[in-house]
């Protein structure tokens, strides 16, 4: 694997909506919005790289306890190459090396390829938020995952 992963600086706003609305077409970040999730204490976030072109980010938020993972997404041409899970690793390098317990995201249950991500990084289901997600014509459930972290080396 090829490419570098680099800390998102707080000043991303811009280019980071701009990634955001490439991996989620159906329910992009603007700006503002963006900038308003930046500027919330604890929110930390890496951006993938293959030279000076951004493939993909992750964006996370510590709680104090546990790291709240808000948003991950690749680049539809760059996707099945490693990069979520390079990504969620450098997260769970962080939070580990903040001291936090674990990691919590949310998933829609119709995801199969994130699920197959989370599954391979034993998160585990710890609940269910029904008709969370919105689509044109239809809700759909997230699925609350948790993992424990443990040494900031340790990412599997």
């Amino acid at each position: 694997m090829t490419g570098t992963i680099s800390p998102v600086p707080a000043t991303a706003a811009q280019p980071l909506s701009l990634l955001h609305a490439a991996c989620f077409p159906d329910d992009p970040w603007d700006c503002p919005a963006m900038g308003r999730i930046l500027g919330l204490a604890g929110t930390f976030g890496w951006v993938a790289w293959d030279g000076e072109t951004p493939t993909g980010f992750v964006l996370a938020r510590d709680l104090g306890e546990e790291c709240e993972i808000l948003a991950l997404g690749v680049l539809p041409d760059w996707r099945r190459r490693g990069i979520a899970r390079r990504l969620m690793c450098a997260v769970a390098g962080e939070a580990a090396a903040r001291g936090l317990g674990s990691l919590v995201l949310e998933v829609a249950a119709d995801n199969d390829a994130a699920r197959h991500l989370y599954a391979g990084l034993r998160f585990t289901a710890v609940g269910r938020r029904p008709r969370y997600y919105r689509r044109s014509n239809e809700a759909v459930d997230a699925l609350i995952l948790r993992k424990q972290l443990g040494p900031p080396a340790a990412c599997r």
